[in-house]
């Protein structure tokens, strides 16, 4: 499978008897024992119940559009493998989980672009408020910085921030938004096919 993975970048496997959550974790854990569950991302998700490491996709409706990316790339190290499952089919239209294969996205990148990129790198800014909106139609606004760190108290984020090499900064009126800036290269090189 890996080699499939490698090769491919995305496998689709069905067939197998997988009906709950819990099921499907114990298959992936079968592929890969150390899965983490540790998510920083900006998509409202939950923990599925009797599980450690399955999550809802998002918990948006059906038809908010999340774009094409690449699962927290805005950290040094971002997950290597994503896995998903769908338990129930969709009763309304909307919510497909479409796949983007960014080694063809990187490939077609004019090379003046491809070298601009290189040359100046890219920055990231992550806000976060303490209170997410649902009223919005981005949904990286919808989750607040509490969520996104499960704890309300700013030191704490800052101790867990500075662990994974995240630096915070506290802005707005009561240096309550979650501000953090990164310059980072702007692709990464794939540690096998590289």
């Amino acid at each position: 499978m890996n080699d499939m993975l490698t090769k491919y970048g995305a496998i689709l496997v069905r067939g197998f008897d997988i009906h709950s959550s819990s099921d499907f974790e114990k298959a992936t854990l079968s592929l890969q024992p150390n899965l983490n569950n540790c998510y920083r991302g900006t998509s409202p998700r939950n923990i599925q119940k009797g599980t450690s490491f399955v999550f809802s996709a998002a918990e948006v409706p059906a038809n908010y559009p999340i774009a094409q990316h690449l699962e927290m790339s805005f950290f040094p190290a971002p997950p290597r493998h994503l896995y998903f499952s769908c338990m129930k089919a969709p009763t309304s239209s909307g919510g497909e989980t479409s796949l983007c294969d960014f080694r063809q996205v990187y490939r077609d990148l004019d090379s003046q672009l491809r070298q601009k990129l290189f040359d100046k790198g890219i920055r990231y800014t992550r806000t976060q408020k303490k209170v997410g909106s649902y009223f919005t139609f981005d949904v990286s606004d919808m989750v607040g910085w509490p969520e996104i760190y499960d704890t309300s108290d700013k030191e704490e984020v800052e101790k867990l921030c500075a662990k994974e090499g995240t630096p915070v900064q506290w802005e707005g009126p009561n240096k309550d938004t979650f501000v953090s800036i990164t310059q980072s290269q702007p692709f990464q090189i794939h540690p096998i096919t590289k």
